[in-house]
């Protein structure tokens, strides 16, 4: 895959992203908060939302660890499924480790 194609690449899943969390948004946001799952899951583990969201995400890590063993007999579509829930809670943990920072200034 040559440079341009990578960008091309990057930029739909991006956007393939983006869509999801879109769409998520309704599902887990209570309309003010959107990360306020991460709150609550953290409250209910006593654990810090950072941790409580790393510890959903690692669901999704080892789901990708499995399909990597055999990568080729799963579609394209799972791939991008995975590949992008786990991209969606970098997003998601970057938002939360900025909003703590903020709340503690």
């Amino acid at each position: 895959m040559n440079n341009q194609e990578f960008m091309l690449e990057v930029e739909s899943s991006h956007n393939r992203s983006k869509k999801t969390l879109l769409k998520k948004e309704k599902e887990y946001s209570d309309g003010t908060d959107r990360l306020i799952q991460f709150y609550k899951a953290g409250f209910l583990q006593d654990v810090a939302p950072t941790e409580s969201l790393i510890g959903m995400a690692t669901k999704h890590f080892t789901s990708i660890v499995d399909m990597s063993k055999d990568p080729l007999s799963y579609p394209i579509k799972k791939w991008d499924e995975k590949i992008g829930d786990l991209r969606n809670y970098t997003y998601l943990l970057d938002a939360l480790v900025r909003e703590l920072y903020e709340e503690s200034l």
